[in-house]
């Protein structure tokens, strides 16, 4: 399992630095989709603070909850513009971080409610 936490650490920190650094590609997308730049600097900061929360002991299932959320809010983005063969990634990344989540569940890392 720890293959699959590094993969989607690794991922996440990539996108947050592409969302921060903001190639006109990536503004082009955010502005496409009827989002405000500044929107697009809040998900590089969301993205960085939950692969951060992936690596830090106890903390998986926050990391994991953060970015599960932000890679719906994508995947529901490349259905309202019909983006239909942009959603694999999304969709695997959905489902590593699931799988994350059902691992944090097993080994009672989640805080007691």
């Amino acid at each position: 399992m720890e293959y699959v936490n590094l993969i989607v650490v690794c991922a996440f920190l990539a996108a947050a630095i592409v969302n921060l650094i903001g190639p006109q590609a990536i503004r082009t997308e955010f502005t496409k989709w009827g989002y405000p730049d500044w929107l697009r600097v809040g998900v590089a900061a969301a993205e960085f603070v939950g692969a951060i929360l992936l690596v830090v002991p106890g903390t998986q299932w926050l990391g994991a909850s953060i970015l599960l959320v932000l890679t719906l809010a994508i995947l529901v983005s490349f259905i309202r513009s019909k983006e239909w063969m942009r959603m694999q990634y999304p969709f695997v990344l959905l489902f590593l971080l699931v799988a994350i989540l059902q691992q944090s569940h097993a080994s009672g890392a989640l805080l007691p409610l």
